[in-house]
């Protein structure tokens, strides 16, 4: 009941909190992108099976999408936004709609995620001189490898889960 969710500003969300106190009712779906949110740690406590999932579905929400490793800043915020195309662009259920991102991300080339452009804007507007080098590399890569499934891998879109309807 310990784990939670750090939030912005630092603040802390347990899952006992949202269990408890959290009324997701009129919510229609919660989103953990972040890492291994979907995860239970049962060599803890092997007699109790609530992870952040089944507390939020606990707490009221329909559906909760979760990941179950350390996911990938960038194949994620890919797969989140064909998520969330699917399932409010297009009324996809939440199951379908990860199934639509999930594929799309898989059979994605550099060139249709438009990775080389994705890249030479982060070199273009970045002062961390360590990601400018990374994003030109990046850029460069794509600009030659265009038809290339960088995101083709089971660690770039499988980790994500839906529990729930």
């Amino acid at each position: 009941m310990q784990s939670g969710l750090v939030l912005a500003g630092g603040q802390r969300l347990s899952l006992a909190d949202a269990v408890v106190h959290l009324d997701l009712g009129a919510a229609r779906l919660v989103v953990l992108s972040a890492c291994e949110t979907g995860l239970t740690d049962i060599r803890q406590s092997p007699d109790e099976f609530l992870g952040l999932p089944a507390g939020f579905l606990q707490a009221g929400a329909p559906a909760v999408v979760s990941t179950l490793w350390p996911v990938d800043d960038l194949s994620t915020m890919l797969l989140m936004e064909r998520f969330y195309c699917a399932h409010l662009g297009n009324g996809l259920a939440p199951a379908a709609a990860l199934r639509d991102a999930q594929l799309w991300l898989c059979n994605a080339t550099a060139e249709k995620l438009k990775l080389a452009e994705r890249w030479d804007e982060v070199y273009r507007t970045t002062t961390d001189p360590t990601l400018s080098a990374a994003a030109f590399e990046n850029m460069r890569y794509y600009e030659l490898h265009p038809q290339e499934y960088p995101f083709s891998h089971p660690y770039h879109w499988a980790a994500f889960t839906v529990s729930g309807a």
